[in-house]
């Protein structure tokens, strides 16, 4: 019995049984709940679990304060609960009173000596539990929405995030271009969805005379985020796309006379399209974002290893898509051939070090080689392997 106690207190003991009976101990024990928000897949949270919770240290500070409780965010009552607390990022960590109010949280890894740094906020009431009673109080200058957006946003708390600026900016168009703090919150937290950025847009010169040519290529990355978040996701892979969703927001686009809206858009579609195997869509989507003036070449890369290897044989007959995949890797190995590589990247292939986009360069060489050749059959089928020809 005495070596049993003293593994429960060697740990952080988390109890059995769910959220309300968490609760219902935390008030016959006037304690707080210690939660931990997880999913099966979450590598972090196996980690902290395996390395953080389990030190003596941590078994010392929470048992004797807090009634702590695992919850699986994706299974059961953590639905509901994932939902309640606003959790889009795992681990989650959260402190809450009896009445399941929330007093502090934090999304991330955390080191046992941070875990209970964390914690003590909640005890003393401090971190978000104060920011939100000053926030209910009615306290809005830009300096304290700007220290309350930050709190929201290492807590993972897209849904308050949303609610908090977009009342703050609804009505600051024109103050964007005078204050710089109210300018800072614009950039860190506005979506094109925001009435208040399409406003802003409509002023592009204006703003890029006030702050320079940094705020206007700003302004493009917000659309680019924005038509992202049209990918759908299982864990953290994108399986797809929702084309109903993303033409509406293309067509936005257009109404807002974004430049390179089809750029944006074939972005999108080049990781959508990956995702439900759509291979003519996809090298459609590839040739459009090939003109893209902001192209990152690592994600052009990973799309034609994606068509190169997942294309099926019966797939490759078609002459007409083999001569565009063609010419879109002459057009990549134009653009990389005997360019320095100033990221300083490099990878070993076959003993060799090179720099990355030497490497990309011979790929896409040898890919071309292959798509020429008559006999496609010899090298189809073989499965989606990036960067292994």
């Amino acid at each position: 019995m005495a070596a049993m106690a003293l593994s429960l207190s060697a740990q952080i003991n988390f109890r059995e049984g769910g959220f309300a009976e968490a609760l219902e101990a935390a008030k016959s024990e006037n304690k707080l709940v210690f939660m931990d928000c997880y999913t099966s897949w979450c590598g972090p949270c196996k980690l902290m679990a395996s390395k953080e919770f389990v030190q003596e240290k941590a078994g010392e500070y929470f048992n004797p304060r807090f009634v702590s409780v695992k919850i699986d965010m994706e299974k059961g009552e953590g639905v509901e609960l994932r939902k309640r607390y606003d959790v889009n990022a795992y681990p989650t960590l959260l402190v809450l009173n009896v009445k399941g109010e929330l007093l502090c949280r934090h999304a991330g890894y955390l080191s046992v000596d941070e875990l209970i740094d964390f914690a003590e906020n909640g005890v003393k009431g401090g971190g978000l539990a104060g920011m939100h009673k000053r926030y209910a109080a009615g306290e809005r200058s830009s300096e304290f929405i700007g220290e309350y957006l930050a709190l929201l946003d290492d807590a993972a708390m897209s849904g308050t995030i949303r609610s908090v600026a977009d009342d703050f900016l609804k009505d600051k168009t024109d103050t964007v271009f005078t204050d710089t703090n109210v300018y800072q919150i614009f950039c860190g937290y506005v979506t094109p969805d925001y009435a208040v950025f399409r406003s802003v847009y409509a002023r592009k010169a204006e703003l890029v005379k006030r702050y320079g040519e940094k705020a206007g290529l700003h302004l493009e990355r917000v659309w680019e985020t924005g038509a992202r978040k049209y990918l759908r996701r299982e864990a953290k892979k994108i399986v797809g796309y929702d084309i109903a969703g993303l033409e509406t927001y293309y067509a936005l686009m257009k109404e807002c006379r974004v430049p390179e809206a089809d750029g944006i858009r074939a972005a999108a579609l080049v990781d959508g399209t990956i995702g439900t195997a759509e291979w003519a869509a996809l090298l459609e989507a590839m040739t459009e974002y090939n003109r893209f003036s902001r192209m990152v070449e690592d994600q052009m890369f990973y799309a034609c290893n994606a068509l190169f290897y997942g294309q099926s044989a019966e797939g490759w007959k078609n002459a007409g898509e083999r001569k565009k995949f063609a010419a879109l890797l002459e057009k990549r190995v134009k653009a990389l051939k005997g360019k320095e590589d100033t990221s300083g990247r490099t990878m070993t292939v076959g003993g060799k070090r090179m720099p990355v986009m030497e490497y990309y360069c011979q790929s896409y060489e040898e890919m071309l080689e292959k798509v020429k050749e008559v006999d496609i059959h010899i090298y189809s089928g073989m499965g989606f392997r990036p960067g292994i020809l």
